[in-house]
């Protein structure tokens, strides 16, 4: 099947494709990371493009996001133009800066905190630079 170009694909389609179960596809359209189209059946069909959509979650996942946390960045994403994106990587980066300041001066423990969330910061200016 295909829509406005695009071709449409069953659930077990995009779990061959990306390696997910159909559960775990199920939950991320349960919590609204993705979006499905239902036949007049009942049948679920994602866009050739949710590929794409779950490679970048499970990335956003290996870099320590929570889902809800990846949720916000897409959702957010969607509305905001190039120099809304601008501006919060800059906002981003003085964070940043921050951050290794306080790194710095930190002790063993708090040098991990801070370096994963120097980790998580710099993941999402990365993400917004791709988006440009």
């Amino acid at each position: 099947m295909r829509i406005l170009g695009k071709a449409l694909l069953k659930i077990g389609q995009v779990a061959e494709a990306t390696g997910l179960s159909k559960r775990t596809i199920d939950y991320y359209t349960s919590l609204g990371l993705l979006t499905t189209e239902r036949t007049a059946s009942g049948y679920r069909l994602y866009t050739e493009d949710v590929i794409q959509h779950i490679q970048k979650i499970e990335y956003l996942k290996t870099q320590r996001l929570s889902l809800q946390e990846i949720l916000t960045f897409f959702t957010e994403r969607e509305v905001k133009t190039g120099d809304a994106i601008y501006q919060e990587v800059q906002q981003l980066q003085e964070t940043v800066n921050g951050l290794e300041q306080r790194l710095m001066e930190s002790t063993d423990y708090e040098k991990q905190e801070i370096r994963l969330e120097l980790s998580r910061r710099l993941t999402l200016i990365a993400s917004l630079i791709a988006q440009l």
